[in-house]
């Protein structure tokens, strides 16, 4: 019997370690946001060393950018647009008396689209179902420019007061982006260096540095989400019981914010947490091999 027990309870164990190798993530394929230099061939690698570093710079970010979509139907185009006009002045004035100031909320007028329904009339003697147009609907959107997340969050919860109106994004910008970029460049270059001083140490006498390359990339927050593989489904041991329908249970959206979990030398001392701004520079530094072959004529 103890023999038993010890056998049940390392396949039980057996069933949670893609979970645990995983982090406890659900087995998710955790892919990279950086691009990595991959081995050389070896006629490269004859004439060539190259050495790369990658560093990351976060940003928080100085404004918020948050869009909402307003539309409404009408009999005619002139109609749709009056109707999405009022609903139009109702979202903004809802934002207003949340505190939202007029300067910071910029109107989008989107389109004017035919609306279409199925109906049921006689073509050549016989009923047929045709789709035919019965109205027009128009879109606004709505941008509203916020300091914060707690401010998006406000005007999130005041423009969805209405069904009428949709979210469609919330993107976030920062005013130091350029000279971030020109830091996230010089900390590359430093760890690079301090690369090539170290591997290049093989060599009695230092290779010749004969070129270098940078990449910069930009990673905004919601660049930097991740959506692990859906939860357990009961499908499996559902069985039939005749026409009886079957109602699944809501699960939650196993979405959350990963940041930048990418293959990087020089990396913040914090781990990622809040939404912030990814900059994220790539250094290469290019030495001639030593005893490299003479090229072909």
């Amino acid at each position: 019997m103890r023999t038993f027990l010890t056998f049940a309870i390392l396949a039980s164990l057996t069933t949670f370690a893609p979970a645990q190798a995983a982090g406890l993530r659900g087995a998710a394929q955790e892919t990279s946001q950086v691009e990595r230099l991959g081995p050389p061939d070896p006629a490269t690698s004859e004439r060539v060393i190259t050495i790369e570093a990658v560093a990351e710079v976060r940003v928080v970010p100085s404004s918020l950018r948050v869009v909402f979509a307003v539309s409404a139907p009408g009999a005619t185009a002139s109609a749709a647009s009056e109707a999405g006009r009022a609903l139009l002045a109702e979202a903004q004035k809802q934002l207003t008396e949340a505190g939202i100031a007029e300067q910071d909320i910029d109107v989008d007028f989107i389109a004017a689209m035919p609306v279409y329904a199925w109906q049921v009339e006689q073509q050549n003697g016989k009923d047929v179902v045709a789709e035919k147009r019965v109205g027009m609907r128009v879109q606004y959107n709505l941008h509203v420019s916020v300091a914060d997340e707690v401010a998006a969050l406000v005007a999130i919860e005041a423009a969805s007061a209405r069904n009428d109106v949709d979210l469609l994004a919330v993107d976030y910008w920062s005013d130091e982006l350029a000279a971030k970029q020109i830091e996230a460049q010089k900390k590359a270059l430093t760890a690079a260096q301090e690369k090539a001083k170290l591997l290049l140490s093989v060599f009695p006498q230092p290779p010749m540095m004969i070129n270098v390359s940078e990449t910069t990339q930009v990673l905004f927050p919601q660049q930097l989400y991740q959506t692990l593989p859906a939860a357990e489904s009961s499908t499996g041991s559902w069985y039939s019981t005749g026409n009886m329908p079957r109602v699944p249970a809501p699960r939650p959206m196993l979405i959350y914010y990963r940041g930048l979990f990418g293959d990087v030398d020089a990396v913040e001392s914090v781990m990622p947490g809040k939404r912030e701004i990814e900059v994220v520079s790539t250094v290469r530094l290019y030495y001639a091999a030593p005893g490299r072959p003479e090229l072909a004529d």
